[in-house]
C-alpha cells in the first residue's frame, strides 16, 4: 500500500480495541467488526459500488404455498411492546458541520477513491476522478435559507447518503410542513440520475405505512431533488450502536419485531413488482410506534436487466454480481440485518461477509436454536434455499418471536402456523415411552389445503403411509422434494418403519426450513428420546411446550428431565399443564409417579408421600387407574417404612394414608384390597390370576 493510500485510510477513526489495527467505517471496525466506543465519531450512511443485475428472480425450492397469516398491524404484529421513539424537533437533527469523511469518498461512476488526503494534506471535497475523469462534489449544494423551486425553504443538512445530501426544509405552500429534500451527488453521472428518477417514479405509486412517502420532484439551478416525507425518530443503526456502547444488544424480541415490520414493507414492494435492494439498519427508522423504510434510491423493478444495483457490503447477497437482485436477495438483507442487530457480529463485513458464525460461538444463537435456523435459511448463500416470499419469511419470524416471548413464562397457546391442530396428545408419563410408531401417531399433520399437483401428491402420500404402504409413499414424496411437507411425511414414514435416525434427519430438515413452527421441535424431541439422548430431548420439548402449548411436549419434557435425574423439573413441567386441559388429570397422575418412582426408599420424605396420596384422592380417576396408582403409593410407603421404621409420619402428624394405617399390617391390608379390586376389573383370566396372587402375597402375615 503506497503512502497516499495510507494517508487516505488513516482519515477514519481508529478502532478502540488495543489488539486491533482497524478503522471505524460505517459504525463498525473494518477489521474486527466491533462497534466503536463512546468517543467514536458519528457514522454517516454509505453505499456499496453498483453491480450489473440479472433478469432472473429467485424462488425457494423448499417453500410451500403460503398466505400472509401474520396479523399486520402494530409494531411486532401486536406480540411485543416496544417503547415508542418520540418525535424530536426536526431542527435539532440538522448537522452543525456537514461534511463527508475522506474514507467515504468514492467516485460515483467507477467507485475509485476520490477526495483523499496526501502527504499529510487533507483531500479536496470537489474535483475530478483520477481514474475516469468524472466530476465529484461532496460539499452541500444548498445552504440554510435557500428557497428551492420557490416552495421549500432549506434549514440545513440531515445526512449524506449513497446518492447525495439530504436536506431538511419547510414546505411554504403546505402549512410549513417538514420535508426532506434528497439531492444527487454533483457528478452528472447518468446512473445516479437514473436512480433518482427511478426513486421518484416508484415512490409516487407506493402507499404504505412502513415506507417513506414521496411528495414531489423539483429542480433547482439544474439539479434535481426528490421531496419526501420527513421521518423523525432514530435509525436502527443508531439504536444498535447506543446499545453496543452500553455493552449489550437490543432484546431479541425487538429485533424480530423490527424484522416483521421490514418484511411487511418489502412484501408490499414485492407485490408491486419492485425490489428494495439495500435494506440495512441505516435505512430503517423507528418513529413513534412504527418502523419506516427510507432511502429508496435503489428500488428497481424485478427482473429489470438494466441499471445499477445499490447495496452494502455485509448485507448484500453474494449472488448479486452475477444474477442481480431478486425477492430472495431482499430477504437475505433482512436476515443479515437481524443478525447485526441481535449480537455483536464481529467480522460481518470481512470474515463473515457471506456467512454466519458457528452457533456455539454466539450466545443468543445457542440459546434460541430456532432463531439460529431462521437466520441461516434467510441468509443462506444459495438463493434457492431461502424463503420464497416476504409473507413466508414473516410467518416464521412471527413463530420464532412467539417462542422467544414464551421463554420465561407460562406456556402460550399454539401460534397459527402451517400445521393442523393435531391428534390427541401423547401423554406417556416419566419412565414410559412406547415405540416409534406410537410417536409417529402422536405428531400433527401439516396443512394440505392448497389445490394442485403438490397438494394432491402430499394427500396421496399421507394416505399411503396411513395404510402402511411406505415404499410407494416414499417414491411419491421423492418427486415433491421442493416442498418441506414432503420431508415431514418422509420422517413420519421412517418412524412408522422404526427407522429413528432417518426420521430425525428428515425432521431436522423441516425444522431448518420452517424454524418458527412447533411440531418439528416436538418430533425432534421424541426422536431424541427414542435414541436415549434425554438432554437433546429436553432442549426440543421445552420450546414446543412453552411456545406451542403442545401437551405432548410437556409430558416429553417431564420424561426427559426425569431420565436426567431432575425429578423436580419433571414435576414442574407436569404441574404447568392447566386445569382447563383435558389432560390435567393425566399430568397430575404422572406427577405422582415422578415423585416416587425409582427412589431409594430411605430417601422418600413424609411430605412427599402425603402430597402424592392427597393428589390421588383429589383426581377422581377411573377405578382401574385409581387402584393401580393406589398400589404404587402404598408400596412406596411400605418400602419407606421398612427402610426407616422410626421415620416421622406424613406432614400434619397423621397416621393414615389413603385410608389405611401407616403400619406394615395397615399398608399390607390396603395393598391387598386394591389388588383384589384390580382383579375384579381384569379383562382376562391370566391377568386376574396374577393380580389375585399379588393380593395374596400382600396380605398381612398372621400367627395362628
Amino acid at each position: 500500500m503506497n503512502a497516499a493510500m495510507n494517508a487516505a485510510m488513516n482519515t477514519a477513526p481508529a478502532c478502540a480495541r488495543t489488539d486491533c489495527s482497524g478503522r471505524i467505517r460505517d459504525g463498525y471496525c473494518d477489521r474486527c467488526g466491533h462497534a466503536p466506543g463512546p468517543a467514536a465519531s458519528r457514522p454517516t450512511a454509505g453505499t456499496a459500488p453498483p453491480s450489473r443485475p440479472s433478469p432472473h428472480p429467485t424462488s425457494s425450492s423448499a417453500s410451500s404455498p403460503v398466505s400472509a397469516r401474520v396479523p399486520w398491524g402494530t409494531l411486532g404484529a401486536g406480540l411485543v411492546d416496544i417503547p415508542p421513539v418520540p418525535l424530536r424537533d426536526p431542527a435539532s437533527a440538522v448537522l452543525a458541520d456537514p461534511h463527508v469523511p475522506e474514507h467515504k469518498r468514492f467516485c460515483g461512476s467507477c467507485d475509485a477513491e476520490v477526495g483523499r488526503g496526501r502527504d499529510g494534506r487533507p483531500g479536496r471535497p470537489e474535483g475530478y476522478c483520477p481514474r475516469c475523469g468524472t466530476r465529484f462534489r461532496f460539499t452541500p449544494a444548498l445552504a440554510r435559507g435557500d428557497l428551492v423551486a420557490a416552495q421549500y425553504e432549506v434549514l440545513g443538512c440531515l445526512a449524506h447518503g449513497g446518492t447525495g445530501w439530504v436536506y431538511l426544509a419547510r414546505d411554504r405552500e403546505v402549512s410549513g410542513r417538514w420535508v426532506a429534500l434528497k439531492g444527487l451527488l454533483g457528478t452528472g453521472d447518468p446512473d445516479l440520475l437514473a436512480a433518482a428518477a427511478a426513486e421518484r417514479r416508484f415512490l409516487a405509486a407506493v402507499e404504505h405505512p412502513n415506507i417513506v412517502r414521496i411528495h414531489n420532484f423539483v429542480q433547482h439551478f439544474g439539479a434535481g431533488y426528490i421531496v419526501m416525507e420527513y421521518v423523525g425518530g432514530r435509525s436502527l443503526k443508531e439504536i444498535v450502536l447506543e446499545r453496543r456502547r452500553a455493552g449489550e444488544s437490543p432484546p431479541l424480541a425487538h429485533v424480530l419485531a423490527y424484522g416483521l415490520e421490514a418484511l411487511r414493507a418489502l412484501g408490499h414492494l414485492h407485490d408491486l413488482g419492485l425490489l428494495y435492494c439495500d435494506f440495512k439498519p441505516d435505512n430503517a427508522i423507528h418513529t413513534g410506534d412504527q418502523l419506516k423504510l427510507i432511502d429508496l434510491g435503489g428500488v428497481r423493478r424485478a427482473g429489470d436487466p438494466d441499471g445499477p444495483v445499490y447495496g452494502t457490503v455485509g448485507y448484500q447477497a453474494p449472488e448479486i454480481a452475477e444474477r442481480g437482485p431478486s425477492i430472495g436477495s431482499d430477504l437475505y438483507t433482512v436476515a443479515r440485518t437481524m443478525a447485526v442487530l441481535s449480537f455483536e457480529f464481529t467480522g460481518f463485513t470481512g470474515k463473515y461477509r457471506e456467512s454466519l458464525p458457528d452457533r456455539d460461538r454466539v450466545q443468543i444463537l445457542k440459546r434460541y436454536g430456532s432463531y439460529d435456523r431462521l437466520l441461516r435459511r434467510g441468509a443462506h448463500p444459495d438463493p434457492a434455499e431461502r424463503f420464497g416470499s416476504a409473507a413466508e419469511m414473516a410467518e416464521q419470524v412471527a413463530g420464532v418471536l412467539h417462542e422467544v416471548l414464551a421463554g420465561g413464562g407460562r406456556p402460550r397457546p399454539p401460534f397459527p402456523g402451517r400445521f393442523e391442530p393435531g391428534p390427541p396428545p401423547a401423554v406417556a408419563g416419566p419412565g414410559v415411552l412406547p415405540g416409534a410408531a406410537w410417536v409417529a401417531d402422536a405428531l400433527p399433520a401439516p396443512l394440505l389445503d392448497d389445490p394442485g399437483p403438490a397438494g394432491d401428491g402430499l394427500r396421496s402420500a399421507a394416505g399411503l403411509i396411513a395404510r402402511g404402504e411406505h415404499e410407494p409413499a416414499q417414491r411419491l414424496l421423492a418427486g415433491l422434494a421442493g416442498d418441506w411437507r414432503a420431508a415431514w411425511y418422509l420422517g413420519i414414514s421412517a418412524l412408522k418403519a422404526g427407522e429413528v435416525a432417518t426420521a430425525e434427519r428428515h425432521f431436522d430438515r423441516v425444522h431448518g426450513l420452517v424454524p418458527g413452527e412447533t411440531p418439528p421441535k416436538l418430533a425432534l424431541g421424541l426422536c431424541a428420546e427414542l435414541r436415549g439422548d434425554h438432554a437433546a430431548a429436553a432442549r426440543h420439548h421445552e420450546p414446543a411446550w412453552r411456545a406451542g402449548g403442545y401437551v405432548s411436549a410437556a409430558f416429553g419434557l417431564a420424561r426427559a428431565r426425569f431420565a436426567e435425574g431432575d425429578r423436580a423439573g419433571a414435576m414442574e413441567a407436569l404441574a404447568a399443564v392447566p386445569a382447563a386441559s383435558g389432560h390435567h388429570a393425566d399430568a397430575q397422575a404422572a406427577m405422582i409417579v415422578a415423585a416416587l418412582a425409582g427412589r431409594d426408599p430411605a430417601g422418600v420424605g413424609s411430605r412427599e408421600l402425603a402430597e402424592a396420596a392427597e393428589r390421588l384422592e383429589n383426581l377422581g380417576l377411573p377405578a382401574a387407574r385409581h387402584h393401580r396408582l393406589a398400589v404404587f403409593v402404598l408400596d412406596a410407603a411400605l418400602r419407606r417404612l421398612r427402610a426407616r421404621p422410626h421415620a416421622p409420619s406424613p406432614a400434619g402428624g397423621g397416621t393414615e394414608i389413603l385410608g389405611v394405617q401407616l403400619t406394615e399390617p395397615g399398608l399390607r391390608q390396603g395393598l391387598e384390597r386394591h389388588y383384589r379390586a384390580l382383579a375384579r376389573l381384569a379383562g382376562s383370566r391370566p391377568e386376574r390370576v396374577a393380580l389375585v396372587e399379588l393380593a395374596n402375597a400382600a396380605r398381612p402375615r398372621t400367627v395362628v
